[in-house]
């Protein structure tokens, strides 16, 4: 293992319409005069409207030198540096979703554009002149200051500081999830998680032919370890190991003692049992490792810190009686106390934070479903009492991931993510009742204070700094009676804010954020960290961290220097470099042997990078205002009836075959940012929360495509995370993912019951273009992927299921193998039904989301005998509208796949119970009577019945009109005829328009 230490010369800013100039000098030169600032060159406007905006230009310096100029971002035009000289100018964003493709090109945002420039021996009084297309100006740079910025050329040029980073960790490992800490002697601790992958999975896979074997895609990965890292006199000591190398860990926290001992926390599976793990460390010697906790069910998701009094603290989440709940432990002289109980038990609890005060308490925070939505909750420990809970936020709105700092009058300051209202609740392409949005829709950062009991407020909104502050006030005129500036700014959602208050006082808070108009790399949508302090009555403009660069699911470590600033210590991943998009993975490394170091276009490496505000003395007293409503929201009424329909599910039982079956209920498509288009889709650990609070589901599949796109990295955070959120007997998550390929290869999605079989590559058949003008009925050759597909399952076991199958994703039924495709998504919450044509909710050849292939018609196949069953599920951005219902006889992850093959599932749009039999026979099955078939159905429904339909062969053979919630009946089919075989399903519709479809039974009378 390979570790470098350096500093990184490339700096970066993107704001929406505007091209960045970023200026950048080593930590080394700072004594020696330079500095980071960064330009930002906005767009014109011509007729309302944002105009490609030439910016070529050039750079001169009074003193010393600009060491180098980088263009940033391959593959987004044609660009160049020659000299102090460059040619660039705003172009639009390049439409990704089909929103944005039927707004048109022309209609498209301005993207940004990033100059890179490196100075080197510049001091305070160094005049920095530029020549633009656009004007000339010249600044010095002791004018720009840190969180302020000038404006130039009529608000079309923006100049402000940047802060120092540098990279700390480079490996060919993964190398992820730091943490840190301060010891009394000022030394800065950094752990993190290493993950090597395994021999032949540096880099996505390529599939030109079917491999001989499919046996390497289940070989072991090199697996994590945990390391620490101490820097000392401003110098980094080598890293040291915690753990033994190919274990399986997730995340770190970490603490310093009295004693200057560092203590790493660490959550790891040992034989499918996650248990917190604890390893002291000082002068090169390690206590033996302990383990914290000693419970079947999962524990994870530490945080810690040290006491006044220097003892160490841990926090994290645990499941207790079935729920997640936030437990911590204190490290009393040689050993660690006894497991307290912090937060309050019933309900799931989330994302522990601690922090310590200065006489001596400790705090703990976390955000709790227990009322149907996410609200903050505080608890102090003071004098050997632990306080009761306080609430911080508790209103009917997405409260959730708290982080908590105390200041030196004692006052608690909690960041929290502010979400909107019925997060996680109905939504999708035809149904948007609740307004809850994609699950990251509509999020933003709120700060509240606890002081003497009450909870205020600072100031003015800090969403807005971390967004860009006083850039967006920014306009003016540019050239041209009609033209004049784009505000800057950033946008997007902004997600797992972090707080720290410094040594003089002032708060600061970072966040991640996408910044406006920032276009996909190759792996998914580019998130870093804004930041912004707070002191006085205002928050300072915000400043973009550079090497932030990664998913949103990240925290950073935020630390704050006792001469003032913070330290930003964040797993940058370089996404920001790759390129945007790429056809091929040969395309992404070339590209990677370009732009990066290591086989793969992207690769985690820790950072630190230093803020020095450069302003001194004590910040200005802190204005707050007390909080005007606290106290806990009521629950939403539609909560109640939700749990009860819920429960009513969980105690559903039938018997089929002398056995007791119990409905289980998930889905399996469930994208998250890990899709490279699933930037609206939210964290991972969004789709676990998802699943155990706003759903309520019994299981759930990760839908994401390839599990990031054939990339061993991103599919290791997948499967462990399956494994880590798993509660035996109560929520039994699948591993699965999403295979994408173009009609009629279709896409499907894979499921299977054991973890370790990664993700089988692509070889896109791409025959269906050729075949279009075929007759409906003529034959078609099977395509070599879909094949291939069908091998690879039955070789691990797994089984799969075709998705929006009337669509340009979907397929024309050309393959089937009922062995490993037993089931079909008939209805997709992301977008419509592909029952048959004028079913409820179907597309048409009007409207068709997309792409319209009526080949692809669910009818279509099962007349052609094809025997699937029914299931539906959510794809991109919808959520609450579509459940995959399992009969199983256990609830374990075997059983949900057995039901599968056995096709006892079916799909529907609520929490509705669907029971249909025959004879004996359950649906799904496929027998033989010698007298004509009576269906005895059984719905229970969310609201009353309107009607529900027996569909024989294609065509509506019953209709019961009704209008009871549960409806119970048998039918005869009189004009069943001996020697025929036929299929039969029911369709439910519910007054409201909710939908349930049971799956089919294939009868042959008196045969």
């Amino acid at each position: 293992m390979r570790y470098r230490f350096e500093r990184s010369m490339l700096v970066a800013s993107l704001m929406a319409g505007a091209v960045v100039l970023g200026l950048a000098c080593p930590r080394a030169a700072q004594g020696q005069g330079g500095a980071e600032i960064q330009l930002e060159f906005r767009s014109l406007m011509d007729g309302g409207k944002g105009v490609p905006t030439k910016w070529d230009g050039s750079i001169k310096v009074s003193e010393g030198r600009v060491a180098a100029i980088t263009l940033e971002r391959p593959g987004l035009g044609p660009r160049r540096v020659e000299g102090m000289s460059w040619e660039t100018s705003t172009r639009r964003k390049v439409p990704e979703s089909s929103h944005e493709r039927e707004r048109g090109a022309e209609n498209m945002p301005m993207l940004p554009e990033t100059v890179l420039v490196t100075l080197e021996g510049a001091g305070p009084g160094c005049r920095v002149s530029l020549e633009t297309a656009q004007g000339a100006f010249d600044f010095a740079l002791g004018d720009v200051t840190l969180g302020g910025g000038k404006v130039f050329l009529n608000g079309l040029a923006r100049v402000s500081r940047l802060p120092a980073s540098e990279t700390i960790v480079s490996a060919p490992t993964e190398d992820d999830f730091p943490s840190a800490a301060v010891g009394r002697d000022g030394s800065l601790y950094v752990a993190w998680t290493a993950f090597t992958h395994g021999k032949g999975f540096e880099k996505r896979m390529e599939a030109e032919a079917e491999p001989k074997s499919f046996d390497a895609l289940d070989d072991p990965t090199g697996g994590d370890q945990v390391f620490v890292m101490r820097r000392a006199d401003g110098k980094w000591g080598p890293p040291a190991a915690v753990t033994a190398p190919n274990r399986d860990v997730f995340r770190t926290a970490l603490a310093v003692d009295g004693e200057g001992r560092a203590w790493v926390f660490w959550p790891e599976n040992e034989g499918g049992r996650w248990d917190l793990r604890a390893r002291g460390w000082r002068d090169g010697q390690w206590t033996d490792a302990l383990r914290l906790s000693d419970d079947p069910t999962p524990d994870a998701f530490p945080a810690a810190v040290t006491d006044a009094g220097g003892k160490v603290w841990v926090a994290w989440q645990g499941v207790r009686d079935g729920k997640f709940v936030i437990l911590a432990r204190r490290r009393e002289g040689e050993k660690f106390g006894d497991t307290m109980a912090i937060s309050e038990a019933g309900s799931n609890s989330w994302a522990p934070a601690v922090a310590a005060s200065g006489d001596g308490g400790v705090a703990f925070a976390w955000d709790t479903y227990k009322k149907g939505d996410y609200d903050v909750y505080v608890r102090a420990w003071s004098g050997g009492v632990l306080g009761a809970p306080v609430a911080i936020a508790a209103t009917l709105k997405g409260e959730m991931r708290p982080s908590i700092a105390y200041d030196a009058k004692g006052r608690l300051w909690a960041a929290y993510e502010d979400g909107p209202e019925n997060w996680g609740k109905d939504q999708g392409y035809l149904v948007k009742d609740e307004g809850g949005g994609r699950l990251i829709g509509g999020r933003s950062v709120a700060v509240r204070v606890l002081a003497d009991g009450k909870v205020m407020a600072p100031s003015g909104d800090p969403a807005k700094a971390l967004a860009g502050g006083g850039r967006a006030a920014a306009r003016g005129q540019g050239k041209g009676k009609k033209a004049k500036a784009v505000a800057g700014g950033g946008g997007g959602p902004l997600a797992a804010p972090r707080i720290a208050v410094d040594g003089t006082g002032r708060v600061w808070l970072t966040a991640r954020r996408a910044p406006s108009g920032l276009p996909r790399s190759a792996v998914g949508t580019v998130h870093m960290n804004g930041l912004a302090w707070y002191e006085g009555d205002r928050w300072s403009d915000g400043i973009e961290c550079p090497d932030t660069d990664n998913t949103l699911d990240q925290q950073p470590a935020l630390l704050p220097r006792e001469q003032g600033g913070v330290w930003v210590i964040a797993a940058s991943d370089g996404r920001r470099k790759a390129p945007r998009q790429a056809k091929s993975s040969r395309f992404l490394q070339r590209v990677a042997a370009l732009v990066h170091k290591w086989p793969d276009p992207v690769n985690s490496e820790i950072t630190l990078t230093a803020v020095e505000p450069g302003f001194s003395g004590a910040a200005a007293v802190a204005q707050l205002s007390a909080v005007a409503d606290v106290a806990p929201a009521a629950p939403s009424p539609a909560r109640a009836r939700e749990s009860a329909a819920v429960a009513r599910m969980r105690e559903a039982r039938v018997r089929v075959g002398g056995k007791e079956l119990r409905a289980f209920r998930g889905e399996f498509h469930r994208h998250t940012e890990i899709s490279w288009d699933g930037g609206g889709d939210g964290m991972l650990m969004d789709m676990w929360r998802y699943a155990l609070d706003a759903a309520d589901f019994d299981w759930i599949g990760n839908g994401d495509h390839d599990n990031g796109g054939g990339r061993e990295y991103p599919w290791w955070i997948t499967q462990k995370t399956t494994d880590l959120f798993r509660v035996p007997g109560r929520f039994e998550p699948v591993f699965s993912y999403e295979r994408s390929c173009s009609y009629p290869d279709g896409h499907r999605n894979v499921m299977f019951a054991q973890r370790g079989i990664r993700t089988l590559p692509r070889m896109e058949g791409g025959m269906g273009k050729d075949l279009d003008k075929l007759p409906p009925d003529a034959p078609r050759p099977n395509t070599p992927d879909t094949q291939m597909l069908y091998r690879y399952l039955k070789h691990f076991k797994g089984v799969c299921s075709s998705h929006t199958s009337g669509t340009q994703m979907g397929t024309d039924w050309r393959d089937s193998d009922p062995q490993v495709e037993p089931f079909v998504e008939i209805y997709q919450g992301a977008r419509q039904n592909y029952e048959m044509p004028g079913a409820p909710r179907s597309n048409t050849a009007e409207d068709s989301q997309g792409g319209w292939r009526p080949l692809g018609f669910v009818s279509r196949a099962l007349d052609m005998g094809i025997r699937m069953a029914f299931q539906s599920s959510s794809d991109h951005g919808s959520t609450h509208i579509s459940y995959c219902v399992f009969w199983v006889e256990e609830p374990t992850r075997e059983a949900i796949l057995e039901a599968a093959r056995m096709r006892r599932v079916y799909g529907a749009t609520d929490d509705i119970l669907a029971e249909v039999f025959c004879e004996g026979h359950f649906m799904g099955e496929a027998f033989a009577l010698d007298k004509k078939p009576t269906l005895k159905v059984r719905l229970v429904g969310t609201a009353p019945f309107a009607k529900v339909y027996v569909i024989k062969d294609g065509k509506y053979a019953y209709t019961r009109e009704c209008s009871e919630q549960e409806v119970a009946f048998e039918w005869t089919d009189a004009e069943a005829k001996p020697g025929a075989a036929s299929y039969y399903y029911v369709r439910g519709e519910q007054s409201d328009g909710e939908l349930v479809w049971a799956s089919p039974m294939w009868i042959n009378v008196g045969g």
